[in-house]
């Protein structure tokens, strides 16, 4: 009988096969084709998914040995002697926003960065039969694809990172292989001396916001860029946390920003016109090529004079309300998961504790933290020793309020406050919240700032 395949461009009839020979297959298998899927965008360097975008071609041959029938390929074979059914297909897969590359991680070899194909890793699109491109704009389309068909016009897929197997050879199988790519992305190599790979956090937030094709539309006249931001960044620096972020499912910008806050422990603040992002750190530090100061000057000291009372009798006695965590309920086992570049991309899970604590109170963990944008153990272990930090050690919070004339604070600002009743005497505080009530009164709530003194 005449086996007839479907599917791609170029399909066409397979040969006559009887009960002594075996069977071709009619039809390609693969895993994803999504149309309408968004288009990741690769900060640093990271491992990411294929999108099938087209195939044509794709047909079987009969090999008498075991193994496939010359060229390279991605897809294995039976091994065995005899007569074996060996499958290629013209391919291209869709991989991230470009222009971004395929070489230059340090966890590949010889400057080839890895593909992953079915439980196994090539170095190089070369070494596995593949043609890459970048994702420059106007980009030619694959001349291969491109002389398939001389009367309809073939995409080159401009502004987006694609591979094409011309053809891909499958062995055995009439499948494609789970294959996956490290792709060298936005902004890598900006992390620091330390993490050649990485990229710096406030070199990302900027480009997400603002960049023309894909940001947030984020005016850059309102992004704090030379100020707080690139104060920020050097804190990220000095602190080694670089990162390697891949954006690969649809959720708010803001959301991917207070992803990135959180494990830099920084806050997002907005400052008049201008969008900031303040690190909480307190201590200098100098290390991956960059050194940062914290920001400790205090703006008002504050008295018995500048407090407003509460209108509730709360605070008939004390305007400044204590509110002091339990030690013995803070977490003192805190741990993140994070992609580790070494191992493949897999997610690992680093554990940051504080052994006193734990003899002292028993154990006090909470769910891992999801730190998807480390790759390197460095970044996430500091990263989660700082956060263990902030729950273990921070157990005093303040709050009072301040008339209209304190309109200029803004949070993040240290000020300066003696309370006789708390035992305070210019004891300085970070500002976390402001409410304005509508007579113009400030409730402000803060946070002490452990070690520091004015």
């Amino acid at each position: 009988m005449l086996d007839t395949a479907p599917g791609g461009k170029g399909g066409g009839p397979s040969p006559l096969v009887n009960a002594f020979s075996n069977p071709t297959l009619g039809s390609l298998r693969y895993n994803t084709s999504q149309a309408g899927s968004p288009i990741f965008v690769c900060y640093g360097t990271h491992r990411v998914a294929v999108n099938l975008l087209e195939y044509w071609n794709f047909q079987g041959a009969s090999s008498s040995g075991g193994g496939s029938p010359g060229g390279k390929g991605l897809g294995g074979s039976s091994g065995k002697k005899g007569a074996n059914q060996q499958y290629s297909v013209d391919v291209a897969f869709g991989i991230c926003q470009g222009p971004v590359s395929f070489t230059g991680s340090s966890y590949g070899s010889a400057g080839n960065n890895r593909i992953w194909a079915n439980g196994g890793i090539a170095y190089g699109l070369g070494n596995a039969g593949l043609n890459g491109y970048p994702g420059s704009d106007g980009q030619a389309a694959d001349p291969i694809f491109a002389s398939s068909d001389a009367n309809q016009p073939v995409i080159g897929y401009s502004g987006t990172c694609y591979v094409t197997g011309t053809p891909l050879n499958l062995g055995s199988s009439s499948a494609i292989p789970d294959i996956s790519f490290e792709i060298t992305g936005f902004e890598s190599g900006s992390g620091g001396t330390s993490f050649p790979n990485d990229a710096r956090p406030d070199l990302i937030v900027a480009d997400m916001l603002t960049n023309l094709r894909y940001g947030a539309g984020f005016p850059a006249s309102n992004l704090d860029t030379a100020g707080a931001l690139a104060d920020w960044g050097a804190y990220c620096q000095a602190a080694q946390l670089a990162m390697s972020l891949l954006l690969d499912k649809q959720q708010p910008t803001a959301r991917w920003i207070e992803e990135i806050a959180q494990l830099t422990v920084s806050a997002v603040v907005w400052s008049g016109t201008l969008l900031k992002i303040i690190p909480y750190g307190d201590q200098a530090l100098a290390a991956n090529g960059a050194s940062w100061a914290p920001h400790l000057t205090w703006q008002y000291n504050l008295g018995d004079d500048d407090f407003l009372p509460w209108s509730d009798g709360a605070g008939a006695s004390d305007p400044v309300l204590l509110t002091r965590a339990d030690p013995a309920q803070a977490t003192n086992w805190l741990s993140i998961e994070y992609m580790d570049a070494v191992n493949s991309y897999n997610p690992q899970i680093i554990a940051a504790f504080d052994q006193g604590a734990i003899d002292q109170y028993g154990l006090r963990s909470e769910p891992s933290v999801q730190a998807h944008g480390f790759t390197n153990p460095t970044s996430a272990t500091i990263s989660a020793q700082l956060m263990l930090q902030r729950r273990l050690y921070l157990r005093n919070t303040y709050k009072f309020k301040l008339g209209w004339r304190y309109a200029l604070l803004e949070p993040m600002d240290i000020v300066l406050i003696t309370d006789a009743t708390l035992g305070l005497v210019a004891a300085p505080v970070r500002i976390t919240q402001i409410e304005e009530d509508d007579n113009g009164g400030l409730t402000i709530t803060a946070e002490e700032i452990p070690g520091v003194t004015p």
